[in-house]
């Protein structure tokens, strides 16, 4: 594979930086629309269940955005051959609400994550995602969970199964 520059980028790697640059930092549906394929496939490492169509997909970024609204993915190096982009990014937020294990802790986090897409016709197909999970539930103070954070989980599933939404830790 050759490094690329974006502006030397082919157009699958343009693709690849227009989803990460203006759908996942921003939510904007409209460019979701146009980049991702409507059968996309998306591969998260560590989870057991694959994302299957664009709508999923959308939707699991939507409810991530709502619950990290600062959230922002800085694309750090490239690496393009053909149809299939490599990307290593930072990621950085401050959770404001609880989402799955995540829960709001007021404290921020920074964390390198790798992205790889491969790209037919202008749209992304298939997406992998390593994200370094562990190292932001560290920084969170999550793991090894403190006293505040089990708190905090058990607040958040107290509600969920009896239909409350969890206050903020």
């Amino acid at each position: 594979m050759v490094a690329t520059s974006h502006e030397g980028a082919n157009e699958a790697e343009r693709v690849a930086r227009r989803y990460v640059e203006e759908f996942l930092n921003t939510g904007d549906e409209a460019v979701a629309d146009a980049v991702l394929h409507e059968d996309l496939v998306a591969h998260q490492l560590g989870v057991e269940t694959d994302r299957v169509g664009r709508a999923a997909v959308v939707g699991q970024i939507l409810a991530f955005r709502e619950t990290v609204p600062d959230w922002h993915l800085t694309v750090e190096d490239s690496v393009a051959e053909e149809d299939t982009v490599m990307l290593r990014v930072t990621a950085r937020g401050t959770p404001q609400r609880a989402w799955g294990n995540l829960v709001p802790t007021g404290k921020s986090f920074e964390a390198a994550a790798f992205f790889a897409f491969r790209v037919s016709e202008g749209r992304i197909v298939e997406q992998w995602n390593l994200v370094n999970l562990a190292g932001i539930g560290k920084q969170l103070g999550l793991m090894p969970p403190t006293p505040r954070a089990l708190a905090a989980m058990v607040r958040h599933r107290i509600g969920r199964r009896f239909g409350r939404r969890s206050s903020s830790a």
